[in-house]
């Protein structure tokens, strides 16, 4: 799992829609896209797979 941590896939999705919206509003790209990739959800999902989303998750103990 990127980032060197475990989230369940409801995470996953919550933090990959926050960025591709981020990035829908024009926030900087952290990654080399290819030029076949246009749509945001696509690129945060190379933002993930690279490990370098900006985004965290805080859980409490137990969870």
């Amino acid at each position: 799992m990127p980032n060197g941590k475990y989230h369940s896939r409801y995470e996953i999705t919550r933090i990959l829609s926050a960025r591709a919206l981020q990035i829908a509003q024009g926030s900087p790209v952290l990654v080399k896209v290819p030029k076949s990739v246009t749509e945001p959800f696509e690129i945060a999902e190379l933002e993930w797979k690279a490990g370098v989303i900006p985004i965290e998750i805080r859980k409490q103990k137990g969870e």
